[in-house]
């Protein structure tokens, strides 16, 4: 599964840093084939030769290192190295002409010549993911986006998919401890893979730091991705964790209205368009329509134990007839037999509404708050003071 996942990754990462410039790279070869041809030999010149050589057999092999150099590319690799020690990529072409072990050990000198060659580093990523040595791969992908301005559009993805390899998980927490540049692509690239969603919660999680900056983070939008993914209890852990909302053991978060929403849906989720919407103001929910208008003003993902359950809502005011207002409850989880949905009509206080969720078979609900106005009337405003299951 490891080395599977690393081989993929692997090719995309060739894909990007060796056969994407191997195009630009030969179509720049005019002036170094002249070069070559001069006394002395420009050494830099035959490197380039050599490596744009190799870079167009990594494209024609499927964007996969070549089993064999073809004896003119080594000529010129060593006569590119002779006369300028100092060039990686003719170290690198020279190395991918030997055995196993004296390639891997060329390689780490070429690699120490230069390390912002993507030839050197794609292959150093190929070999270490070949050994299954997954912070090594990290370590080479770091360099290769510290390095390459262009590698960032597939190597981000491709990071964000190895993620969904459980093993994964601590080398990233000692990469990402490390507070790379480009940590804030990978936590954006995670929340659209879901096979990866659960393990980013969890990486999430052991990197937390309560004196953290949030820059880097995308925590919002991966709380909504493991929701809208059903993994309900992975979002609730996390939401705990980042939220600065006491945990009061309440079922209903913030049911008295007195912070603004950070992390919805388990905040809760204010719905507004140009007709109608919700707002949060000095600990009320203030819910406004024109005529004819309405929908969910708001909601908020709950976990309800398997017990009969009470219910309390406090308008400011009682609703006038110009409103419908309800307050539904609808099983969130995609299960075969769900609880049927209970919608009650909010007209004035209610106290001690008993709900059953006994044997719903259902543990996380979506809890709305909906309505509309009439098309006879003007409007509305209304106010909430609070709702609350306990």
């Amino acid at each position: 599964m490891l080395k599977n996942i690393i081989l993929w990754t692997l090719a995309l990462a060739i894909a990007v840093t060796a056969a994407v410039t191997a195009m630009g790279a030969i179509a720049k070869d005019k002036a170094p084939a002249l070069a070559v041809t001069l006394s002395p030999m420009n050494g830099f010149a035959a490197e380039s030769l050599a490596a744009a050589s190799v870079r167009g057999s990594v494209v024609k092999n499927g964007n996969e290192f070549p089993d064999r150099i073809e004896s003119i590319t080594k000529r010129m690799a060593r006569k590119a190295f002779v006369e300028e020690p100092i060039t990686p990529e003719a170290v690198a072409v020279l190395a991918l002409g030997e055995r196993e072990n004296r390639q891997r050990e060329l390689m780490s000198l070429a690699h120490l010549l230069s390390r912002r060659q993507p030839l050197i580093t794609g292959w150093l990523i190929v070999d270490s993911g070949e050994r299954n040595n997954i912070p090594a791969v990290l370590d080479h992908y770091d360099t290769l986006l510290r390095t390459s301005s262009s590698a960032a559009p597939v190597v981000i993805p491709t990071l964000a998919r190895a993620l969904a390899n459980g093993d994964f998980i601590e080398p990233f927490k000692n990469t990402l401890l490390l507070q790379p540049p480009w940590a804030a692509q990978f936590w954006g690239a995670v929340v659209s893979i879901p096979d990866s969603l659960e393990n980013s919660a969890i990486l999430r999680e052991a990197l937390h730091n309560r004196g953290e900056s949030d820059s880097t983070y995308r925590d919002a939008a991966l709380i909504r991705a493991l929701i809208t993914n059903q993994q309900f209890e992975q979002a609730f852990s996390l939401y705990r964790l980042l939220s600065v909302q006491k945990n009061t053991g309440l079922l209903v978060g913030n049911g008295t209205f007195e912070v603004q929403p950070a992390y919805s849906p388990i905040d809760w989720e204010l719905i507004s368009t140009g007709e109608f919407g919700a707002a949060i103001n000095d600990g009320k929910l203030e819910l406004s329509a024109i005529r004819n208008a309405g929908g969910i003003f708001v909601r908020q993902l709950i976990k309800l134990p398997p017990r009969t359950l009470v219910m309390a809502v406090k308008p400011d005011a009682p609703i006038s007839d110009d409103a419908q207002i309800f307050v539904t409850l609808a099983c969130a989880q995609a299960i075969k037999e769900p609880p049927r949905i209970i919608r009650i009509p909010l007209k004035r206080k209610i106290e001690n509404l008993k709900i059953d969720n006994t044997n719903s078979g259902c543990s996380f609900y979506w809890l709305d708050i909906s309505g509309r106005s009439s098309e006879n009337g003007d409007g509305f405003d209304i106010g909430i003071n609070s709702i609350s299951l306990r």
